[in-house]
């Protein structure tokens, strides 16, 4: 599990290099941590941060992440989600993650969490958002349009608050929805091409 971050790239450069009439899903941007998830025959058996530290046993203590999932087709399954807190900075999340007290856990107990991908998914980002909400996560709030000129108004609407103002954000991601586009446009050695995060 390779826990990748997005590019910042202007978004006109980003779509003209899309084919044409891609279809494009936004979601809000997250302050919080990147985590990968590992569940083997539907148990939840290893979590890591961006760092690439194990943090599974105070993953296990945060009640919005199943500990199983009901997966009868496949043997193992990895994904990535963000977790935030309301009223927490991502830098104070990280150094909960990596704390080993008892006082960590019990703050832990108020962490949300949001599943964004499944990794090596033959499954387009919104069929895949479904999977994962019939596996007991929760799933950001997707918008959806083919029409680069509305990921623009959107991502006005977030500058002026009008948008995904409920949840703790620092910008918008516009990503392909199409599975086969993202396999053709790949990813580089620190972000996926098939991604672009929106920010001031």
């Amino acid at each position: 599990m390779r826990l990748l971050g997005l590019d910042k790239d202007c978004f006109s450069n980003w779509w003209s290099k899309l084919p044409e009439g891609t279809t494009m899903v936004v979601q809000p941007k997250i302050e919080g941590c990147a985590i990968a998830l590992r569940y083997k025959y539907g148990q939840l058996v290893d979590a890591y941060s961006r760092e690439n530290t194990e943090i599974i046993e105070n993953i296990r203590t945060i009640n919005t992440i199943p500990l199983t999932i009901d997966d009868s087709l496949k043997v193992e399954v990895e994904l990535e989600g963000i977790l935030y807190s309301p009223t927490s900075n991502s830098k104070y999340l990280r150094e909960q993650l990596l704390s080993n007290s008892n006082q960590t856990h019990d703050t832990q107990h108020q962490l949300l969490f949001l599943a964004l991908q499944i990794f090596c998914s033959d499954g387009d980002e919104l069929s895949d958002l479904t999977q994962l909400q019939n596996w007991g996560f929760e799933v950001p709030i997707t918008l959806r349009t083919d029409d680069p000129k509305q990921v623009k108004r959107w991502h006005s609407q977030w500058i002026n608050r009008e948008l995904f103002s409920n949840f703790p954000t620092n910008g918008i991601v516009a990503k392909c929805n199409s599975s086969s586009i993202k396999n053709i446009l790949g990813v580089s050695s620190s972000s996926p091409n098939w991604a672009l995060a929106l920010t001031r």
